[in-house]
């Protein structure tokens, strides 16, 4: 689940899954044989990446519209991947969605499942469909307008021993041991518009008066750690 309190910052403005739209052909084959579609967005990041809010929520259902498709209603849970905030919103509209033939959800693949969930615990059975591409966690937002993805949530952090910058995420070889030979003027070789991420990783444990960490051999990560669906047991502190 992702916080949507925004940092007080002019530059980074909060956590969130990074969401695109579905071309609107892919979502009406999606929808085909559905005549009566409910939508349900999301006001936190989708609302963020000008994805799934109240406005793209109904401009949206105005597509529909002209497409000839029946709009049930329109409802946008403050997080729709907590089930705790998108309870309260869709059970008083229980017998709505029971006039739907399917669920439009313009929301990350969380929002889309903890719809679903959301039904199947109402015990109504209706299809739901998702309007968007979830592309991943995205750490940062700049500017109100770029995304950087930081963190894979790999379960096993060595973030400690370099600076705060994730190799993992960051290095296009997810490389633990300093950097391949292909980097350039501080950039990478797969990708020269991005930085290296040892690079960075260097000089900000320079900064720190941290460099020794980098003469400690890393072993390869537990990547069973990432293996998933994964389940949080929170008051035991516990993942499997």
């Amino acid at each position: 689940m992702v916080s949507s309190a925004p940092f007080k910052s002019q530059d980074q403005e909060e956590s969130m899954i990074g969401t695109t739209k579905k071309p609107l052909k892919e979502i009406l084959t999606a929808l085909d044989g559905y005549q009566k579609v409910a939508l349900v967005g999301c006001d936190g990041c989708a609302k963020v990446c000008l994805t799934g809010g109240t406005d793209e929520v109904a401009a949206m259902a105005q597509q529909l519209k002209e497409q000839g498709k029946d709009i049930v209603f329109e409802a946008t849970p403050e997080r729709t991947c907590n089930v705790v905030k998108a309870h309260p919103v869709l059970e008083p509209l229980q017998d709505r969605i029971k006039e739907a033939d399917a669920v439009l959800v313009l929301g990350c693949g969380g929002a889309v499942q903890i719809t679903r969930h959301l039904t199947e615990q109402y015990g109504i059975t209706v299809a739901v469909k998702t309007g968007l591409n979830s592309v991943g966690h995205m750490d940062t937002l700049v500017g109100g307008t770029l995304a950087l993805e930081q963190c894979q949530e790999c379960g096993d952090c060595i973030l400690n021993d370099t600076g705060g910058i994730c190799p993992v995420t960051k290095c296009a070889k997810s490389l633990l041991n300093g950097p391949c030979g292909g980097s350039e003027d501080g950039k990478c070789e797969a990708n020269p518009l991005n930085d290296c991420a040892w690079v960075l990783i260097y000089h900000r444990l320079a900064a720190l008066g941290e460099l020794d960490r980098l003469r400690r051999f890393v072993a390869a990560k537990d990547y069973s750690k990432a293996a998933k669906p994964r389940t949080l047991y929170i008051k035991e502190a516990r993942v499997a």
